[in-house]
């Protein structure tokens, strides 16, 4: 459900669910405060998470340098691109080991970072130089955005950071039934069309249309879902992470 957070920013999803499979999303202001805004909210997150405080410190210095990265080559692309707001996205997940996933969504796609390792010294990059000294693990991936437009398409840049383990309810499962489900209604909510699942004892297919004209078929099952790649290996990821 879509909220007001306390800075008066739009957002989804309560810290209180990030250690149940869920997340929080905030759309951040189109301006030179998006960083502060970013830390402020992450900052009031991380309690309720109840993180050590050297991680909880890191994760948000770490959302701050992508806010920043976001208003300096995303949103300030000149008068005539028409930039959406950005996005703060948390989650966790446990593959491949118990994680706090930070992401910042911008509309962007003509400008990637670069995630080669930096000298700190080199002020070119030094934001996600900073990043990368931080966290376990960072990158950055096409997607659309949670809380515009289902067709707003962008990019994500995120960064990890290790969850202690081990990790509350990282062994929660939901039945396949529920999982795909969910997994339907969340693909459909962000603009993909023509998703369907159906069940059979123990176990859910969902089959999403690719802008190829082939499919990829996720299966749900018992504790996790397995899909094939591009390829041809088979890949599970622990159902528990999907799951709101």
């Amino acid at each position: 459900m879509v909220q007001i957070a306390q800075s008066g920013q739009i957002s989804v999803g309560h810290a209180a669910d990030i250690s149940l499979g869920g997340m929080c999303a905030w759309r951040l202001p189109g301006d030179a405060n998006c960083a502060s805004v970013a830390r402020s909210l992450l900052g009031i997150a991380m309690k309720t998470v109840g993180l050590d405080r050297d991680t909880a410190a890191d994760a948000v210095l770490a959302a701050s340098e992508l806010a920043t990265n976001a208003f300096n080559h995303a949103l300030r692309v000149g008068p005539d691109v028409q930039a959406g707001p950005p996005e703060l996205w948390v989650w966790a997940r446990v593959t491949p080991t118990p994680q706090l996933v930070v992401s910042v969504f911008d509309t962007c796609r003509s400008a990637w970072p670069d995630t080669a390792p930096r000298d700190l010294l080199d002020e070119h990059g030094k934001g996600l130089g900073i990043v990368g000294m931080l966290a376990a693990a960072w990158g950055a991936h096409p997607t659309r955005s949670f809380l515009g437009a289902p067709d707003a398409r962008g990019k994500a840049v995120w960064c990890a950071f290790p969850l202690p383990g081990p990790w509350p309810n990282a062994r929660t499962t939901a039945p396949p039934v529920l999982v795909a489900r969910h997994l339907t209604s969340t693909l459909t909510g962000r603009g993909i069309a023509n998703v369907s699942h159906r069940h059979g004892k123990g176990v859910s297919l969902v089959t999403v249309p690719l802008p190829s004209g082939q499919e990829l078929n996720v299966w749900a099952e018992p504790g996790h879902l397995t899909y094939t790649s591009v390829s041809g290996a088979r890949i599970a990821v622990p159902s528990s992470t999907f799951m709101t």
